[in-house]
């Protein structure tokens, strides 16, 4: 079996450089080394400002966040945007990772499940985020939901419990609770889908979603309560199907039937093609592998990057980007 040389950066700080998505699928056609002197790195926007500078090597971004790729200095990137680019692209929201490389696989109700699920629900509604958003859509749906009946907050974020804020399992207890789950992204761009629409599926929680204009190309639109824009009379629209299904029952458990998926295999699908997007860059050698654009112009773009990236890279940056990082993924 090949030995591939490997590293990561910029990643999350539970990140686990030996166990993660990447390794899990390369591991089943290649010995993998994480390597200090990687022939390959795989890199996120979640560090240090272009921390992936560091590496002269074929660069794989995976973006965690809302950029759009940067084909001049990556090789390949896994990202959120709707695009092609010859063999150096694959979309994979972040809604998808997952660390196992096994596809997520949402419970399949049926009606005598639902209904169980629904005497459990004791929370009408949920708010979990520790900042505010970037256009104020998650505030104005919290608002509107508040004036039908409490929306439990125990986020740092327009906090109504008491607590300073609440930690992963604390969120995922208070999902399993509710009935609905305000699932509003900080931005509305189309491709862009974040695991906050996923984790309320997780707990059988109807997501109450406002994000991608696209979402329709990912999720089941008839299993999610949709603010389809940052208007006055779509915020109130979402609001008043929420207090409706709040007060409907029968056609609350049609929609907890719902699978959360545009297509029951269509994660399956999606990790075949990421396994095979993978395997397809890893097979060849590292001087082979290469895509981004050198000398000239595209040399002067990339050492304007790394020389930034050199300058900031003070031990105050670097706890800033780790506290902005953490904050990110407590949102």
């Amino acid at each position: 079996m090949k030995t591939i040389r490997v590293d990561f950066c910029g990643f999350w700080g539970s990140f686990n450089k030996e166990k993660n998505l990447f390794v899990n699928l390369l591991s089943k056609h290649f010995q993998v080394e994480i390597s200090e002197k990687p022939d390959f790195v795989i890199c996120s926007n979640r560090g240090a400002p272009f921390e992936y500078m560091r590496y002269d090597c074929v660069r794989i971004m995976f973006m965690g966040e809302n950029l759009s790729p940067d084909f001049t200095v990556f090789d390949y990137v896994i990202g959120f945007d709707h695009m092609s680019f010859g063999d150096r692209y694959f979309r994979l929201p972040f809604a998808f990772y997952f660390d196992s490389g096994v596809p997520w696989t949402p419970e399949r109700l049926t009606e005598e499940r639902a209904r169980e699920i629904l005497k459990g629900k004791t929370v009408f509604c949920n708010f979990v985020y520790g900042h505010p958003s970037g256009n104020g859509v998650r505030e104005k749906l919290f608002e509107a939901l508040a004036a039908y009946k409490p929306v439990v907050s125990p986020g740092r974020y327009l906090n109504n419990t008491g607590s300073g804020g609440c930690g992963w399992a604390e969120k995922y207890r208070v999902l399993e609770a509710s009935k609905f789950t305000i699932a509003a992204d900080s931005i509305s761009y189309p491709g862009f889908v974040t695991e906050k629409v996923i984790q309320p599926f997780e707990r059988h929680s109807v997501p109450i979603y406002f994000g991608s204009p696209t979402v329709g190309e990912d999720i089941n639109e008839n299993a999610i309560v949709l603010c389809r824009s940052d208007s006055d009379a779509d915020i109130r629209a979402a609001a008043e199907r929420a207090a409706y299904l709040d007060a409907h029952d029968d056609e609350y458990i049609e929609m907890l039937m719902q699978p959360p998926l545009k297509d029951e295999r269509y994660l399956e699908k999606k990790y075949a093609e990421l396994e095979e997007f993978l395997v397809r860059i890893f097979s060849q050698e590292p001087d082979r592998a290469g895509r981004r654009i050198k000398n000239f112009c595209a040399d002067l773009h990339s050492s304007y990057l790394t020389d930034y990236m050199k300058k900031n890279a003070s031990p105050s940056v670097l706890t800033r980007a780790k506290n902005a990082a953490r904050k990110i993924a407590g949102k």
